[in-house]
């Protein structure tokens, strides 16, 4: 028994001793790598140097991305914006108008309409003066040929502005800007600039408008192929002989009848764009004319601004043209408006007063009905 014991723990012992792991085998030997061909190697480096070349071209394009994002952008009142700030406004929910012009309660639009004809004179000049929380608004007409001093100091028609604009430096619509805050003696940071065709694709692009015309317009001018026979009466009228009509100015008020006319037509435009969905179409169709449209405005304020168009109705905008007269210098014709003509107009202008129909009392007379407590308002007895 006491063999076995002692057996037993010398067993024992000697497995307590044996090392808990088993030795660390030797590591195998590793075949040497054979050389890469020349072949080979021309291969590998010259995949490592598209990668290389993919990485900075993706990293440069990233970079370029967020510059224009964020590269700053000045808006026509001179107040900095970036693409970003833009693209965000666009497709955010509207907010109220003074957001998109900086917090301006009030802005002035320079509304120029370009001639196709060389030299492209600015044959339509009028100044829009907008509350942005009212949208009570207020437009100047200038006539064409009223003498303004021109930004190079000399003195000329208004027509005259762009086309010599154009001529130092492809300024032009820049030196109508100049020539009309001059006269006005106001500021007018931003403008709409657009030629004839445009006109006749945004009329289209609306499908047209219904106009009363106010008398027959007949003329005919082989040399700049303008063929106008307009009948009076109320109609319905396409782009083509809409730019007839605000372009006719032969007759016995000449530039003054032109411009009620455009005038005239600018509220048919706005009451054409006000039916249906029209409105909001308007930045897209804009922004199809890129030749024939030019502005300083952003797209998130064009946006802004057209989905306002119907809060607007007639009483909300009113107009009127610089008051001038006649006179003839060096056997030229021209409109000349002295200070106080001038004043009258930009007191018009920047009056946003909202207006406010008023109704004079009735005399009182045998034809009115009495004892009907309706003052003025009672009904007139028979005969």
């Amino acid at each position: 028994m006491d063999k076995l014991s002692d057996k037993y723990l010398k067993r024992r012992d000697s497995k307590s001793r044996q090392p808990l792991s088993s030795p660390p085998r030797k590591p195998e030997a590793v075949p040497p790598r054979k050389p890469q061909s020349d072949a080979l190697r021309k291969r590998v480096a010259k995949h490592r140097r598209k990668q290389n070349q993919a990485f900075f071209i993706v990293l440069g394009i990233a970079v370029v991305l967020m510059g224009l994002l964020w590269w700053p952008v000045y808006t026509g009142s001179g107040t900095r914006t970036s693409p970003f700030r833009i693209a965000v406004n666009t497709l955010s929910p509207s907010r109220a108008l003074p957001y998109y012009f900086q917090g301006d309660n009030d802005i002035h639009i320079l509304m120029v309409g370009i001639d196709l004809e060389p030299p492209h004179r600015s044959d339509t000049v009028m100044v829009l003066h907008v509350d942005l929380n009212t949208l009570e608004s207020r437009i100047v007409s200038i006539p064409r040929d009223l003498r303004v001093e021109l930004p190079n100091g000399d003195v000329d028609k208004m027509a005259h502005s762009y086309p010599f604009g154009e001529e130092n430096g492809g300024q032009g619509i820049e030196w109508v800007r100049q020539s009309a805050e001059k006269l006005l003696g106001i500021s007018i940071p931003y403008y709409v600039q657009i030629n004839f065709d445009g006109f006749v694709q945004l009329v289209d692009a609306l499908g047209g408008v219904d106009i009363d015309v106010e008398k027959a317009l007949k003329y005919t001018d082989h040399a700049q192929k303008l063929f106008i026979d307009i009948k009076p009466g109320y109609q319905h009228m396409d782009g083509e002989t809409l730019l007839k009509y605000v372009r006719f100015r032969h007759d016995a008020l000449g530039d003054i009848a032109r411009m009620e006319r455009q005038q005239k037509a600018m509220q048919a435009v706005l009451a054409s764009l006000k039916q249906g969905e029209t409105y909001r179409n308007l930045p897209a169709v804009v922004s199809g004319m890129y030749d024939t449209f030019k502005t300083n405005l952003t797209f998130d304020q064009m946006r802004a601004l057209s989905k306002q168009v119907p809060r607007v109705n007639n009483e909300m905008m009113r107009s009127m043209t610089v008051p001038s007269d006649s006179t003839m210098m060096h056997g030229v014709s021209y409109q000349v408006a002295n200070g106080e003509q001038v004043g009258s107009a930009v007191a018009f202008l920047e009056d946003l007063t909202p207006y406010v129909e008023t109704t004079e009392p009735l005399e009182e007379s045998n034809n009115t009905t009495e004892g009907n407590g309706e003052g003025d308002g009672g009904q007139p007895s028979g005969d």
